[in-house]
């Protein structure tokens, strides 16, 4: 009972100083005013949580595009958030080198963001194409994958990663690998409802190089079909076997190889070297453990010089440090093949690849 008396008293006695400093104008003001702000406070942040989700990245992309095309480099950099252009230094230098090139282009229409893997907070925009200007012509045409995240009180968006890419540090096209946790599921239509280890299965018997019984499409002399669809056997099981000076060897020097991504009605080409070839499939093999590519809708048209070899090809790629496959693109090659009259052997002096992004159908021959 003493106890319950002396809480009581306790009580009694903070409520009796409460109201007597609340009677006290200055202190009921300053009273009212910390409760007040406390109550604004707590309002701002309210609304910022709500509204500030729903600012569209698109506008900030925007930005960023008018940032990257202007020659205001304190643009861009104003985009970025410090503690991620710290860590992320190599990509931020490289991008401020670009401002030196007579225009710049930024092509955002196609964008779509799509939440990082690696984080639920982030936004990537990926594969946003950029075309560099030098003397009034196309130098380059680059991709650009952005990573954004909102940040700060004000929940903002802000620069994570701006990632520079040429068609070289990709596979046969346009896509950066992405390893996922389910089996990945094959690009091609006629193999959209299995897995990949289905589709090796059908596919391989469609690749192999016809025999003689076997129709060959097209209006190319018989001999004429039968030693390029032999070639083009070879060509592709160097390939699938990273035997890069064989696989390099069925190009002339001077070949031209033409690499298409078609986006949105738009056609983005990036044009190699033999040399520049060689290079990108060195990167390529060393990438993945495990290469497979599948030929199918082979036809083959010309006369015994000059032939025009065109198929439906899919790429299917499993990285060196995974045991599933990690990337799949599918679209149309075609290889233009000449009588090399050093060697007197079929070589191919011109390959275009084109690969078609977003489309509701894949092409066909």
């Amino acid at each position: 009972m003493r106890t319950f008396s002396s809480a009581k008293r306790v009580i009694q006695s903070g409520r009796t100083e409460f109201m007597r400093l609340y009677h006290n104008p200055n202190t009921r003001f300053a009273m009212i005013g910390i409760i007040g702000a406390f109550v604004i406070l707590g309002v701002t942040l309210l609304g910022l949580r709500i509204f500030g989700r729903e600012t569209p990245v698109e506008a900030f992309v925007e930005r960023w595009k008018e940032a990257i095309e202007s020659n205001r480099p304190e643009l861009y950099q104003a985009l970025w958030d410090s503690t991620a252009r710290n860590q992320n230094w190599e990509q931020h230098e490289r991008a401020l080198k670009l401002f030196n090139k007579e225009k710049v282009e930024a092509d955002i229409s196609g964008i779509a963001p799509r939440t990082d893997l690696r984080d639920e907070n982030r936004l990537r925009i990926e594969r946003i194409p950029v075309t560099l200007y030098q003397d009034g012509e196309i130098l380059v045409r680059l991709f650009r994958d952005l990573t954004v995240e909102k940040k700060g009180v004000w929940q903002r968006w802000r620069l994570i990663n701006d990632e520079i890419r040429d068609e070289l540090e990709y596979p046969e096209a346009t896509e950066e690998p992405v390893v996922v946790d389910e089996p990945l599921q094959s690009a091609n239509p006629a193999f959209a409802d299995r897995s990949f280890q289905q589709v090796s299965k059908t596919a391989m018997s469609q690749t192999t190089p016809p025999d003689v019984s076997s129709p060959i499409a097209g209006t190319a002399p018989l001999d004429a079909k039968l030693k390029l669809s032999q070639v083009v056997g070879e060509w592709q099981t160097a390939w699938q076997e990273k035997a890069l000076d064989k696989y390099m060897s069925k190009y002339a020097e001077e070949a031209e190889i033409t690499r298409v991504a078609v986006k949105g009605g738009k056609e983005y080409p990036v044009r190699l070297t033999k040399a520049q070839l060689r290079e990108k499939m060195k990167a390529i093999n060393k990438k993945y453990g495990k290469i497979e590519v599948y030929i199918s809708n082979l036809q083959i048209n010309g006369d015994n010089a000059v032939a025009d070899v065109g198929f439906l090809q899919e790429f299917i790629g499993t990285l060196a440090s995974g045991s599933r496959p990690a990337y799949s693109d599918y679209g149309t090659k075609r290889l233009i093949f000449m009588i090399d009259p050093a060697e007197g052997i079929w070589k191919i002096y011109s390959e275009s690849w084109k690969l078609y992004k977003d489309v509701p159908k894949y092409p066909k021959l």
